[in-house]
């Protein structure tokens, strides 16, 4: 693993290792149809670096400067959304080969070495970095590629903290249908240079969140009522981070 190499599809694109990285790693990893996205959506978000929300796309390996000796090993997709100065790291998946080996950390460091330059984020610092988790109580082992106690356990190692609200993923795209069963986690540890969390910076990010992906009014769409209503009541409270639960 100390010969992997990291490339950025959203700093030098390369329309054939995001086709090798989408088929060995991505595929595998997110087999359920409403939690996928196709890289035909990407490209062009790739191919703009002033679009929003601007992607970075990491992919690992070795020899990936090498037309058709690619190995991927694992990807890492972070969206930075302008508006409210956050980032959401929508997706983090390895190799069934490379698993275990401390590759999701080192992915995790090179995005933070991207945050801490300003080059991801426009020169705006970072206000929150999230992510979304399978809520283990909700997905049965059996039916998820990683046992989410698993994956729970990675996070928490990554510095993850659940936001305890009642988060509905949205449709990704035409034909889906929203996600629940899934956890907003955030890593404060990687937006360093922010003020604590608040429910106020959650909302900002939700509320641009759901308009890039349909909703005209989020704070009064039904899609995202409880999610919402469990917002408001959490901004009742002194802190709005608790730890992951990694016992079960």
């Amino acid at each position: 693993m100390n010969t992997l190499e990291f490339h950025d599809l959203g700093e030098d694109f390369d329309a054939g290792l995001l086709e090798q990285a989408y088929r060995d790693v991505y595929l595998p990893a997110f087999p359920l149809r409403d939690e996928q996205e196709d890289p035909t959506i990407w490209t062009p978000r790739l191919l703009n670096p002033e679009g929003n929300p601007r992607l970075c796309f990491l992919v690992a390996g070795t020899r990936l400067d090498t037309p058709g000796a690619h190995a991927v090993r694992g990807l890492l997709v972070a969206e930075y959304y302008a508006a409210s100065q956050c980032v959401l790291i929508s997706y983090v998946a390895t190799h069934p080969d490379a698993r275990g080996q401390g590759l999701a950390r080192r992915l995790f460091d090179v995005l933070g070495r991207r945050l801490d330059s300003g080059r991801f984020s426009r020169g705006q610092p970072v206000q929150a970095v999230f992510a979304e988790i399978h809520d283990p109580a909700q997905n049965d082992p059996d039916g998820d590629v990683l046992d989410p106690h698993t994956r729970l356990r990675i996070m928490a190692k990554l510095g993850g903290l659940r936001i305890p609200i009642d988060y509905l993923q949205p449709p990704l795209g035409p034909g889906q249908q929203a996600a629940s069963g899934l956890w907003l986690i955030a890593f404060p540890a990687m937006a360093h240079r922010a003020p604590p969390l608040t429910a106020a910076r959650v909302r900002r990010f939700l509320v641009e969140f759901y308009r890039e992906l349909g909703s005209s009014t989020p704070e009064t769409d039904p899609l995202y009522a409880a999610t919402f209503a469990s917002l408001d009541a959490l901004a009742r409270h002194d802190t709005v981070l608790e730890p992951l639960d990694v016992a079960a």
